[in-house]
Order: structure tokens, then sequence, then C-alpha cells
């Protein structure tokens, strides 16, 4: 079942697939970036982030490309769409299922041997977790297939995006209410870690406030408490 705190951004998410599907052939995938911004600001919902703020429009089309095939099953009949405005994430897709699977230097491979493409790989399996399309099992089972990787460039990512779930999780857990002091909140990220079952370096609270505020909109106010710092 969804989590009442995604209820509205699928709800956005879907609406805008009823858009692309009636006008897909007039539109880029540009048009589709700018529609999704567009109706993001106006419900005021924030893309999915960690540090780097780049793109990150552009970066939720993944959330896109997940409700429509994994939340509303439109891939197999309305495939030309996908491969006209999403098949970057297509593209994605294809490379998380072979990280998956344990395929990890194949996937690097596909990937270009491109750091950046791995992550949006596990962007594409995180948000099918959040959305609740996925089971966490396999977003853990990939974080330790890429780690048991021989390569420093693949361990990396797989080190990095776990410490990104890990302010994520914590983040969405204050949002939701759940994380209402500084005890819980360590405890909380304690049995994250453990759930993930690698060494990875620990999100600091900076990076935990950051995704509260930004994502979902938790006042500074909260932090302070949660956090026991200033923010």
């Amino acid at each position: 079942m969804v989590k009442e705190i995604y209820r509205e951004r699928i709800k956005v998410l879907t609406d805008i697939w009823s858009l692309l599907i009636e006008s897909w052939e007039s539109l880029s995938r540009e048009d589709v970036i700018e529609i999704m911004k567009n109706a993001y600001v106006k419900k005021n919902i924030k893309p999915f982030r960690g540090f780097n703020a780049d793109g990150l429009y552009e970066k939720e089309l993944v959330s896109l490309f997940v409700v429509g095939k994994y939340g509303l099953g439109l891939f197999e009949d309305n495939k030309e769409i996908f491969d006209k405005l999403l098949s970057k994430e297509e593209y994605y897709d294809e490379i998380s299922k072979l990280i998956i699977s344990g395929n990890v230097n194949e996937a690097f491979e596909e990937s270009g041997s491109n750091k950046e493409v791995l992550a949006r790989a596990l962007r594409t399996i995180f948000t099918k977790t959040v959305f609740s399309f996925e089971s966490e099992d396999k977003l853990y089972k990939s974080l330790k297939n890429l780690n048991i990787s021989d390569k420093d460039e693949i361990k990396h990512t797989s080190r990095s995006f776990s410490r990104f779930y890990t302010a994520f999780k914590l983040a969405e857990s204050i949002a939701e209410g759940i994380v209402r002091d500084r005890l819980t909140y360590i405890a909380t990220k304690k049995a994250i870690a453990i759930s993930i079952g690698i060494e990875y370096p620990l999100p600091k609270a900076d990076y935990v406030a950051l995704i509260a505020k930004e994502v979902f909109n938790v006042n500074k106010k909260v932090l302070n408490k949660v956090l026991g710092v200033k923010v």
C-alpha cells in the first residue's frame, strides 16, 4: 500500500500520464520536464533529492517512469510513449535489473562505466521501493551486490547511495511523525544501517535536515528538536 506521504505525488504523476497518453506525439522530453515541474510547484511537491540539486526535475522523470510502468501498468500498451519521452529511464531500468540479479560488472559495462548511470539505476529501484511497488529487500540486495564488487567506482556508488537512502528514510520518518525525538532518531539510523548490511558512512544531521526540508517541507523547529542541532 502506498504511504500517505506519497499519495499526492503519485496522483500528480498519474494525472501527467493522462496528459501524455492524450498528447505524447506533440511533446518532447523537455516539455514533459516542464509539465512535471509546473504540476509539482502547483501542489507544493518537491523532487526527490540528496545534496546535488542539479537537474532535479530531469532526475524526477524516474518517478514518472516508475508510476507509469510499475504503478499504472502502462508500458506494454504504450511502449512508443516510453520510447519517445522516457528512453533514458527505460535504460536505467534495464541496468537496475542487472544489479538486482547480481550481474554487477555487466551493469557497469552497460552503463559505459559511468557512476552517474549506476546511481540513476539505483534511483529506479529506490523509487519503486518508496512508492511501495517493490520491497526494500530488493534495494538492500542491490546495494550489497554493488558493494562486493572489486571495482572502487562501483563500491563508492553503493556506499554513497546507502548514505543517501539512510538520510532519506530518516527524513521521511520525521515528516511522518514516526521519529519525534533524538533517541528515536539515533535508534532508527542504526536500524536502517543494520538492514542495509554494508559498511558505509552514516549521514550527518545536516544531510537529513536538507532532505527533510527540501523534499518533505518539515519545519526547522521540528528538525532542531529531533536532530539536536540548529538547522
